[in-house]
């Protein structure tokens, strides 16, 4: 696989699961919160150069990260540890 486009796959899912938690509906705000840390990791992407690539934005923000989360595994090596490390925590914290 190749990993720029992988990159870009994994940037998408994450794009897609700020816009789930900004939909949300949770009077807790705790959505917002985690949106916001999504912001951040893709301002991380954003550093190395990545552009995202389209992908289904139909599902909830945690099934999106683990779509990301498959995608940087299936490039492990090719991943820098800011990326994979940020994602693991964010998807931490939203389960």
């Amino acid at each position: 696989m190749d990993v720029s486009w992988a990159l870009g796959v994994a940037l998408g899912h994450v794009r897609a699961a700020t816009a789930a938690l900004v939909a949300a509906e949770d009077p807790s705000g705790e959505s917002l919160f985690l949106a916001g840390e999504c912001l951040d990791l893709e301002g991380v992407f954003s550093e190395f150069g990545v552009v995202a690539e389209v992908v289904d934005a139909e599902v909830s923000a945690s099934v999106s990260l683990d779509r990301a989360a498959d995608v940087l595994a299936s490039i492990r090596a090719g991943v820098p540890l800011v990326l994979w490390s940020g994602l693991q925590a964010l998807r931490a914290r939203a389960s």
